[in-house]
This record gives C-alpha cells, structure tokens and sequence, in this order.
C-alpha cells in the first residue's frame, strides 16, 4: 500500500468535494479528521478492520512528518 499526500487549495472545501467526485469510483476505504470552528474535531472512516485503520493513520503520520522534514509542508493561511 502506498501513500499519496495532496495538499488541496486554495479553496480547500470545494477542492475537496471536487476530489471526491473524481475519484469516488477509486475510493475503497477511508479516514478523515476534520477540525471545526468550534476547536472540535469530526473523525470520519469507512474501513473493512481496525488493523488496516491504524495502518492508514500511521501512513498518514509518516508522510506529513517527511513533508515537514522536507520543508514540503503547505500549511493553511489564516
């Protein structure tokens, strides 16, 4: 299993929606951690086992610890 990073913007949600629908067909599992206005943050997954779930967190750590290594990390303006 690999991991592809993308960093969507400039207009992050639509962007998102947009990603989606692309690539809906292609999707098969999936883990998403959304922070809300409110300081909250909204965890949505869809995945056949626990295992596999930390498995693409972990993916997903690693690949943002290499970006921020790398001076790759594209972080959000306020």
């Amino acid at each position: 299993m690999t991991a592809e990073v993308k960093r969507i913007y400039p207009e992050s949600k639509s962007g998102l929606i947009n990603w989606i629908e692309e690539n809906f067909h292609e999707i098969d599992e999936f883990i998403a951690v959304f922070e809300l206005k409110d300081g909250t943050q909204m965890m949505a997954y869809d995945t056949f086992t626990y295992r596999g779930a930390l498995g693409s967190l972990e993916m997903a750590k690693e690949s943002l610890h290499q970006l921020a290594l790398n001076d790759e990390f594209i972080p959000k303006e306020r």
